[in-house]
């Protein structure tokens, strides 16, 4: 297996650094952090660029790429803004696979190009407010045919994220029930946000502050059958099948937060003097920064290799979870030490820092907990049974 990348990857990944150095700098993130604000036309430039159609095919108007393009893409987002390079996957990464895996030739000449030129966003309404990670035994929320050749979706759902950007939105509704078999009778829905009978509610977070989560109620909302995705009954298929991506995607978001936090460590600790030198001369110092810089490059390199075999077809279904787990271990404990290095300087608002550490927070049990994933890697990877 070769993870070099490629000449034109090497280009890419420079050309989006130039991008997010130029139209997202550090300075204007920390504002619309403060502001609570998504900054308004961004996904617009990025559209303008090419970058939302890195992973989509030639076919549909993008530049044909795979898993790896969005890792690159992701990782140089995110070293800027994790909750960027969120609204980027939720698009790219998830709207773009589940539509092009599972929609119709309709969708997907529908959206496939609106999705390049980011004329549509989506966010995805999956958790129940007493659900989590038990998302088959929470699943109240249900559709129902009208006889009109419609559903009628009634429930509700929590941590909706993006939805104050998103044009659309995914619902996963119960539309049959077996009772010996909770996976089955599951749809997904492709809904235009503004649709009579959905209202919602912001939360109000610790982190992530500008790309919002919501509470969402669905109130007799009536869809056409044509906003099915995939084969009604059958989505916790689709859903699975997107797992993997998603999975690596979110890897690859952790990587670029937790290179940041790493960076700003790192020139803190060689500009601070104390005892009349810097303080990165102090071994307590270094080691930290070695541990953070060691952990982040073996997440960089798992995520690189479930990348990898995804684009070459290969189930990665234990990969993606592994580099899930460990690359938002690997950030979560690199923004830790980073705020220690910089101590009381960490603390304040002056320094992004307090941001990733705040941001990796929800990384850790979102989309899937670690201790789900490290459940499903003892069961798939070690041959263990399953325990939950």
């Amino acid at each position: 297996m070769n993870f070099q990348m490629t000449d034109d990857q090497v280009a890419l990944q420079q050309a989006v650094r130039r991008f997010v150095e130029k139209e997202m700098p550090k300075s204007s993130v920390a504002a619309w952090d403060e502001q609570g604000e998504f900054p308004t036309g961004l996904l617009d430039r990025m559209a303008e660029t090419g970058l939302m159609g890195v992973a989509i095919s030639e076919e549909h108007g993008g530049s044909g790429g795979g898993a790896m393009e969005e890792v690159i893409v992701l990782e140089e987002i995110a070293r800027h803004s994790s909750s960027v390079a969120l609204a980027y996957g939720m698009d790219v990464c998830f709207g773009a696979v589940t539509i092009d895996r599972h929609g119709t030739d309709a969708q997907r000449a529908e959206f496939m190009p609106k999705i390049v030129r980011g004329e549509c966003h989506f966010a995805l309404s999956l958790t129940e407010p007493d659900g989590g990670t038990d998302i088959l035994g929470a699943m109240k929320t249900t559709a129902r045919p009208d006889g009109d050749g419609r559903y009628v979706i009634n429930g509700s759902k929590i941590y909706t994220t993006g939805l104050n950007i998103a044009s659309h939105v995914f619902v996963v509704a119960r539309t049959s029930r077996d009772e010996k078999k909770p996976s089955a009778g599951l749809t997904v829905f492709l809904v235009p946000r503004d649709t009579p009978g959905i209202s919602f509610h912001k939360l109000r977070k610790l982190g992530s502050r500008f790309l919002h989560s919501y509470e969402v109620s669905y109130q007799d909302v009536r869809v056409p059958a044509s906003s099915v995705v995939g084969v009604p009954d059958r989505g916790w298929h689709a859903i699975l099948d997107t797992l993997n991506n998603e999975r690596i995607f979110i890897a690859a978001v952790c990587n670029g937060l937790g290179r940041a936090a790493l960076e700003e460590a790192v020139q803190y600790a060689k500009d601070r003097k104390a005892f009349g030198r810097a303080i990165g001369g102090f071994q307590a110092v270094q080691h930290q920064l070695a541990d953070s810089l060691v952990e982040l490059d073996l997440a960089e390199l798992s995520t690189y290799k479930a990348a990898w075999m995804q684009d070459q077809g290969v189930d990665c279904s234990l990969q993606a979870a592994s580099a899930k787990y460990f690359a938002s271990e690997a950030a979560f404990r690199a923004t830790d030490r980073g705020m220690r290095v910089l101590a009381g300087a960490g603390f304040t608002m002056d320094f992004h820092m307090q941001r990733y550490y705040r941001d990796i927070r929800q990384l850790i049990f979102a989309p899937v907990t670690n201790e789900m994933s490290r459940n499903f890697i003892a069961q798939v990877g070690c041959g263990l049974p399953r325990s939950y």
